[in-house]
């Protein structure tokens, strides 16, 4: 993300102001729409922040806000995600059908043809967001995809919680060509 030379502050807005809301979005200190105004919200999402990694939290993004949010999203080993038991499955399953938004993103997944006999799930739990970030995937033997003229080996879906509810969730298909962002255990 690399945008250590741009100071944000409450009133700011733009491309960075987007990219810095993605990045809290991810590391789960703010749920609100990435929409590039740098408000109320955004701002008590950077004092949270700031906090959090024992920084001056005065809800200005300067150098060493920038530094530690990279820091962060820069570390991801292959063990902060693990696959569900079981039990766990069946529990997200219920969650998700529960939820307008697992509906969505169930309907996504059918939209892409996702949804076949050759396909597989399974479902991973992101331990260093306490369990707030899961993801469900989706991976089929043959290519498949919302047109002919584009196929995916496999859809993730990435759902973002907040205070145990659903907020919002994340696309990512997957091929030859669009190589995975997140590493998994198998």
């Amino acid at each position: 993300m690399t945008t250590n030379s741009v100071i944000l502050k409450e009133g700011s807005k733009g491309a960075e102001v987007i990219k810095l809301q993605e990045a809290l979005k991810k590391l789960n200190f703010y749920s609100g729409a990435a929409d590039g105004i740098f408000g109320s919200q955004t701002k008590a999402a950077v004092i949270k922040f700031q906090q959090a990694q024992g920084l001056v939290a005065d809800g200005i993004v300067g150098s060493t806000t920038w530094s530690k949010l990279n820091e962060l999203l820069n570390k991801q080993p292959a063990t902060r995600w693990r696959r569900m038991t079981q039990a766990e499955e069946t529990d997200e399953i219920k969650e998700l059908i529960n939820s307008r938004l697992g509906v969505a993103a169930l309907n996504q997944v059918a939209l892409e043809n996702f949804v076949r006999f050759d396909c597989t799930r399974s479902f991973y739990i992101n331990e260093e967001f306490g369990g707030f970030q899961t993801l469900m995937r989706v991976k089929c033997s043959t290519p498949s995809g919302a047109s002919s003229a584009i196929a995916y080996d496999e859809i993730r879906i990435i759902f973002n919680r907040f205070e145990g509810n659903i907020e919002d969730f994340e696309i990512e298909r997957v091929s030859q060509e669009t190589p995975a962002k997140i590493v998994l255990p198998d």
